[in-house]
């Protein structure tokens, strides 16, 4: 393979001479070196870009160009990989500010508040409480009473489920989710208006409903009035009907709330 040009435009702001590449040999050059150039009356060119648009470099793969001598130059480039650069590469070194946020949780590093559950208390920062959950700001912020405090009592949720909402208002992310935890942490996300919080445990309960268990997060959408959720299992009870009908789990709530049931039995046919 023999070098017969280069050019590099990645000064030249106009980009003017970005379609041309001056090549060093001439026509008479290739004529005259025929057996060495032109193998097969055939003249091959390998051709290798390389364009950057800041932290990401697309770089062109060598492509092979062929051409008859005195035809039409055809081209046919095609972007075949994607590369970072070393200066995009090294930002996937460093933690993210959810990873920072998530290790001053886990370290308790500068907490001025505490959440205190019937048997245990929970070390945390007030501009995090307040930032993600609107009921702790009005705490922190416009109750007088809880204004000045350093410990804000939550002894309706179980040390399991503070542990989990921390650490999700910390990171955005919860661990070793099931079915239980998810109802509970459903409750707490409502009750402190942690929205996207309510929004990961209703995906994830939907995604794990079943007969057995469609007319406990039937309840669970209706005490809470959350009519996206609640629509979504009605949907999911006339559709498996047979199996919801008959279950121990829909008698049960037959006795503990059957003017739902009834509701629900009746959209079969409301049409």
């Amino acid at each position: 393979m023999i070098l017969c040009g280069e050019d590099d435009n990645r000064f030249d702001v106009e980009r003017k001479g970005i379609q041309e590449l001056p090549l060093s040999l001439t026509r008479q050059e290739i004529l005259n070196k025929e057996s060495e150039y032109l193998q097969g009356d055939k003249l091959t060119l390998f051709y290798e870009c390389s364009f950057s648009i800041g932290l990401l470099n697309y770089k062109m793969s060598e492509t092979p160009l062929e051409m008859l001598l005195g035809a039409e130059k055809q081209s046919s480039i095609q972007v075949l990989s994607k590369n970072t650069s070393k200066i995009s590469s090294n930002t996937f070194r460093f933690p993210s500010a959810l990873e920072d946020m998530k290790s001053l949780y886990m370290n308790k590093c500068l907490t001025d508040v505490e959440l205190k559950t019937e048997t245990k208390s929970f070390p945390a920062h007030k501009m995090v409480l307040c930032a993600r959950s609107p009921v702790f700001k009005r705490m922190l912020t416009i109750d007088m009473k809880k204004r000045n405090t350093d410990c804000i009592e939550v002894d309706n949720l179980g040390d399991d489920v503070v542990q989990q909402l921390l650490l999700f208002l910390y990171s955005d992310n919860v661990q070793n989710l099931d079915w239980a935890m998810a109802t509970r942490l459903y409750y707490a996300a409502d009750k402190y208006e942690v929205g996207r919080l309510k929004a990961v445990c209703s995906s994830f309960l939907v995604e794990h409903l079943t007969p057995s268990n469609a007319g406990e997060l039937l309840l669970l959408a209706d005490i809470h009035s959350d009519g996206d959720l609640k629509g979504v299992v009605e949907v999911f009870i006339l559709k498996h009907e047979r199996e919801v009908f008959v279950s121990k789990e829909w008698e049960m709530l037959m006795e503990k709330n059957p003017l739902l049931v009834m509701k629900t039995m009746q959209l079969k046919y409301k049409g």
